[in-house]
């Protein structure tokens, strides 16, 4: 989410415009992250979207986008190399992060039932160093601006970045990328399955099947191997819609629709039950966006979901907030029929609020970056 495409057109030596070959899919994966973003929204709106796909395809966008840019450097880096590199990559963010994160301190007391200040400053103090993260506490890693977690993930998995990129480099063929890709979801699920037998504490089992770097590095691996992928393949004509492209779409976009409603209907932990098929449908959509070959995903790449996109970075960390305290301190004073009124119209305010504040915070990010 922090990544953002990169331009479609590069300048030739010569003056001439040339479409890069991933670079040319940057509107489709922006439409793709402007989706994802959509589907986080109604799981914290309603509690009901396609929250635990768009997680791990925004994961995946990250190391697929940084992959495809080629940079040479990430062969020579080192561990301080690295950690420069992350602290650069979202510093962009990290101001909007620490803004967020005071608007949601009242929030937080308020739920306590009062002021508890050690156990505050603790939450401060991991989430400005940004290592929520690494605890395998929700109290701790969903603390404050709850969906945090997330910057502090990437800002992890970003250290660790050139050193996966050098690991997924050796694969010589698209074969052999596949065979590792495939490999690597079985090991996940492995994973998520003997998480499910040892571990009873559904907070702990949360943390580790859905926030934990140690999951997310899964996410970003399969990004890498995806980006490995597209530059070995031979570039295909796109113009018109294929029929094949098309029918594949509908039936992954079937697929999830089914995902959705099953997630919508069960008491049981959504990451628990169904966390190897979300990687499996990410990695899915994350080729047929980048493919663009079917009506679907032509549709569903628009000026809308491109603005989304280029959005959700600073939308992200906006909206939990806004949701929260009207979770908080709207719905639970209303009836049902009020309630389901109120949603109607507070759903696209939230939308609507959240969008021009990132309009806004991004805007005064552009100026600052260009003095």
């Amino acid at each position: 989410m922090v990544e953002t495409s990169e331009t479609t057109e590069q300048k030739s030596a010569s003056g001439t415009s040339t479409a890069s070959k991933p670079g040319a899919k940057s509107n489709s994966l922006q439409a793709l992250r402007g989706l994802a973003f959509v589907g986080i929204f109604l799981g914290h709106f309603y509690y009901f979207g396609w929250t635990p796909i768009s997680v791990s395809v925004f994961f995946i966008l990250s190391g697929f986008l940084l992959t495809t840019r080629k940079n040479a450097s990430y062969e020579k880096y080192g561990i301080a190399d690295s950690f420069k590199e992350a602290v650069r990559r979202i510093s962009k963010l990290y101001p909007l992060h620490i803004i967020m994160m005071l608007v949601s301190i009242p929030f937080v007391i308020y739920r306590a039932g009062g002021l508890h200040l050690s156990d505050l400053l603790i939450k401060i103090a991991c989430n400005v160093l940004l290592i929520q993260s690494l605890i395998p506490s929700a109290d701790i890693n969903a603390s404050l601006n709850g969906v945090s977690w997330f910057l502090s993930n990437i800002f992890v998995l970003y250290i660790v970045f050139p050193f996966l990129y050098r690991l997924f480099k050796k694969c010589r063929d698209r074969i052999s990328l596949v065979f590792v890709l495939i490999v690597l979801i079985a090991v996940q699920t492995l994973y998520v399955y003997i998480v499910g037998c040892c571990v009873h504490t559904a907070d702990v089992m949360t943390y580790l099947i859905h926030s934990s770097p140690l999951y997310r590095v899964f996410d970003m691996s399969y990004g890498i191997i995806l980006g490995f992928m597209s530059l070995k393949e031979k570039k295909e004509d796109e113009s018109g819609v294929k029929l094949l492209s098309t029918v594949v779409e509908l039936a992954v976009l079937i697929v999830t629709g089914l995902l959705v409603y099953i997630w919508s209907r069960e008491s049981m932990i959504v990451y628990l039950s169904y966390a190897p098929v979300c990687p499996l449908m990410s990695v899915i959509w994350m080729q047929l966006f980048y493919k663009k070959g079917g009506l679907v995903t032509k549709l569903l790449t628009n000026k809308v979901t491109v603005f989304l996109g280029d959005r959700s970075g600073s939308a992200f960390l906006i909206h939990f907030p806004i949701v929260v305290y009207i979770n908080t301190f709207i719905f639970p004073h209303l009836t049902v029929l009020k309630r389901t009124i109120i949603h109607g119209i507070l759903f696209p305010g939230s939308v609507i609020l959240t969008l021009v504040l990132s309009y806004l915070y991004d805007k005064w990010q552009a100026g600052r970056r260009k003095k």
